[in-house]
């Protein structure tokens, strides 16, 4: 993700927005960094991060806005979910893997944390596994790959997920509204999907 510095005025400002909300007296525009990147799954909105710089350690708070409205990101649904209401969510299906990633990076769901797996080697607990293991992993995974499914207005992606604590080959299917839903096809390091049939669990909408 590209990250852009703000200057110090547009950083007063963003500052001075954002302290209207709940979260904004955390930050000072004389100790504090914004910073913007571009989301390509969303129109008009983009991903902000402020930190502060006057504690040790620093922290930061990550945002979606429009330079007017600020939603942040606390690891639930709800964030995102209001911005995709707001008609600004343009999936498409070059960008919809980029959109799960995002989703998946900023929410925590009920299964725990799910990671969408582009590259092995970047896995934050590879180097727990057994060399045989992570072998087997590199050598199994599969490129992410992502489908319009015209018929029900929705995309189909297919890829390598962290989930549950397990690694899984799932089928993932994004509403045009942003919502996710999981099939679990088969085990990353294994024969049988989850059911124990090769058929895999279903997990509710996200």
């Amino acid at each position: 993700m590209n990250w852009q510095k703000l200057d110090r005025t547009e950083t007063a400002k963003i500052i001075q927005r954002v302290g209207q909300t709940p979260d904004g007296a955390l930050f000072s525009s004389t100790t504090s960094e914004a910073t913007v990147a571009e989301l390509p799954f969303y129109r008009g909105i983009m991903l902000l991060r402020l930190t502060n710089y006057a504690t040790l350690p620093s922290f930061s708070l990550d945002f979606l806005s429009d330079g007017t409205s600020f939603y942040l990101l606390d690891g639930s649904p709800g964030p995102i979910q209001k911005v995709a209401a707001r008609g600004a969510l343009n999936l498409t299906e070059r960008n919809v893997a980029d959109y799960v990633d995002f989703f998946f990076r900023h929410v925590t769901t009920e299964e725990g944390d799910i990671y969408l797996i582009r590259d092995p080697d970047t896995l934050p607990f590879l180097d727990s596994l057994s060399l045989d293991q992570q072998i087997q992993i590199k050598r199994r995974h599969s490129e992410v790959t992502s489908a319009y499914n015209r018929d029900d207005d929705t995309f189909s992606v297919q890829a390598d997920l962290y989930f549950a604590g397990t690694l899984l080959k799932a089928t993932l299917t994004v509403q045009a509204d942003g919502g996710i839903e999981v099939s679990n096809h088969a085990m990353l390091l294994g024969d049988q999907g989850r059911d124990g049939n090769g058929n895999g669990a279903h997990t509710g909408r996200m």
